[in-house]
């Protein structure tokens, strides 16, 4: 029986430990199919690398699974990259034991193959619904059927009824589970549909437009009740990148919701290109007790330049709703896009005046990946060159806009705008 060692290389706690769902449905799944599996989570860990020598000293894997979140925070102002501990992390594979080491997580999302081979992996999965191709690619290394070294696999993102199943409980740090009160949305992370069918300039799953694909109601029913019994959680955090893909598709989305769980309270984060005051009364009637909405920004030209598939009327709209409902929310924008200026920045602030959120977060520059919109926007201005190594955080910002263009902006705002480390970076009450 081959051996297999799942870790999960996410440290951040701040500004709270994330649950690391994804790779624990990984170790869930080889388990339930038949492979001997252990599982390691370094995040609360005194000394990771020495503790992943240990494991392995102990494991003797013949596979190694890495789940990557992270590649850096995304903040210009303090970039910070976490790409180094990776490195490390690999070595210390590579050093301690023979095993082959297959990558995978949010990482591979965005630079799929350029992590397999910067960090000399021999294979790596890209998408949601890794925890399936894992099985997959497993049962052909041990019947020495494996795929060229350095082989990037895609995942189906279809929800497998056997493999794509919430963790044991017992597999995750109690520290995950310590409410905190600064913290409106809830630690408990819940993926309630994979894929995405937005088409923003930045992000590589809307630029290959995958599409969407919801969790069958019976398997999201039974997570539910393992939800209420194992965890006793009762408070969760949708973390679907958005949960209104379709009106209709949400609405009875929401409704299974209520059925299944009449006493979950939940968060979300909402488009406003699908919205109808139906929808907002099913998140409220269901549960629903906070809403992020990415709205990047509130300027009509830079909501089309962003590749956003809704108005400035429209996130208006979802704000008067959502206080209608009495629904508290959070807007996040983004400043320095293409094409972003004095104009539009003013209007974003003058949009956002008349809205009521409880928070707003607000980023200046934006990440740029490769396989993205943005990504060929950057190459033609030449703020990157084709050779540039994007492992290493490279940023683009209008060359029309400035951090004093916002300062002044806001000097006219009803709001404090906070940046993405909760930093107040100007505006009134």
């Amino acid at each position: 029986m081959m051996r297999i060692l799942v870790v999960s290389t996410n440290t951040l706690l701040r500004p709270m430990p994330v649950l690391p769902v994804g790779a624990g449905m990984v170790y869930s799944a080889l388990t339930a199919a038949g492979f001997s599996t252990r599982f390691l989570d370094l995040a609360f860990v005194a000394e990771p690398l020495q503790a992943l020598r240990e494991e392995l000293r102990v494991t003797g894997a013949d596979l190694i699974c890495l789940s990557v979140r992270n590649i850096d925070n995304q903040v210009i102002q303090q970039p910070e990259s976490y790409f180094a501990f990776i490195q490390e992390v690999m070595q210390v594979c590579r050093t301690c034991s023979s095993a082959k080491v297959m990558l995978g997580g949010a990482a591979m999302l965005v630079m799929p193959l350029e992590l397999v081979q910067e960090l000399g992996a021999d294979y790596g999965i890209k998408g949601s619904g890794g925890e399936a191709e894992a099985v997959r690619l497993a049962r052909e290394i041990e019947q020495e059927k494996a795929p060229e070294t350095g082989t990037v696999r895609n995942a189906d993102p279809a929800y497998h009824p056997v493999y794509s199943r919430i963790p044991p409980k017992s597999l995750f740090a109690p520290q995950y589970f310590i409410p905190n009160p600064r913290i409106k949305k809830a630690s408990m992370g819940y993926q309630a549909s994979r894929g995405c069918s937005r088409h923003c300039i930045y992000c590589s799953e809307g630029y290959m437009n995958s599409g969407a694909c919801r969790i069958p109601a019976e398997q999201f029913s039974e997570d539910m009740k393992i939800l209420e019994t194992d965890y006793q959680v009762h408070n969760i955090t949708f973390v679907d990148g958005v949960f209104n893909h379709e009106v209709e598709e949400t609405v009875e989305f929401c409704r299974l919701i209520g059925r299944t769980s009449p006493s979950l309270e939940w968060s979300c984060a909402l488009t406003p290109a699908h919205v109808t005051e139906d929808l907002i009364r099913s998140l409220k009637e269901t549960g629903c007790r906070f809403v992020d909405i990415g709205a990047d920004s509130g300027s009509r030209q830079m909501l089309r330049r962003m590749g956003k598939q809704f108005t400035p009327e429209q996130l208006v709209e979802l704000g008067r709703l959502l206080e209608q409902y009495q629904l508290p929310y959070s807007v996040s924008l983004l400043f320095g896009g293409p094409g972003e200026n004095e104009e539009t920045v003013q209007e974003t602030v003058q949009r956002v005046n008349q809205m009521n959120p409880v928070y707003i977060l607000a980023s200046q520059g934006i990440r740029v990946y490769p396989h993205t919109a943005l990504y060929n926007i950057a190459l033609q201005e030449q703020v990157i060159h084709p050779s540039d190594n994007l492992l290493f955080p490279a940023y683009y910002q209008s060359k029309d806009y400035s951090a004093d263009l916002l300062t002044d902006a806001l000097s006219a705002s009803r709001h404090i705008y906070k940046d993405m480390l909760m930093n107040s970076i100007g505006g009134r009450t």
